[in-house]
């Protein structure tokens, strides 16, 4: 339809290494996490500062090949955690 704009489907996404604890039948699909601007701003500064001592380390090593991200989502608490983890 010319003259409509195509509206973003999504903002990008990455590939997940692992899960922890292990997928299980009963899991869902998919969760969808809303965010407010601010608890959004909040997430982004968490994850810039993890990336930015991933960065710091020396990516030739076999410790900074391995540093990763761990989102650990509480949905009972309504709260995202950014942590240190390594890939396997």
């Amino acid at each position: 339809m010319p003259g409509q704009l195509r509206k973003k489907q999504s903002y990008g996404g990455c590939t997940i290494d692992h899960l922890s604890p292990a997928k299980t039948d009963s899991w869902p699909k998919a969760i969808n996490v809303v965010l407010s601007f601010e608890e959004a701003l909040k997430l982004h500064l968490s994850l810039q500062a993890r990336l930015m001592d991933i960065n710091s380390l020396n990516r030739s090593t076999r410790e900074g090949k391995a540093a990763a991200v761990n989102l650990c989502v509480y949905t009972d608490v309504n709260r995202i955690t950014v942590n240190a983890d390594k890939v396997k």
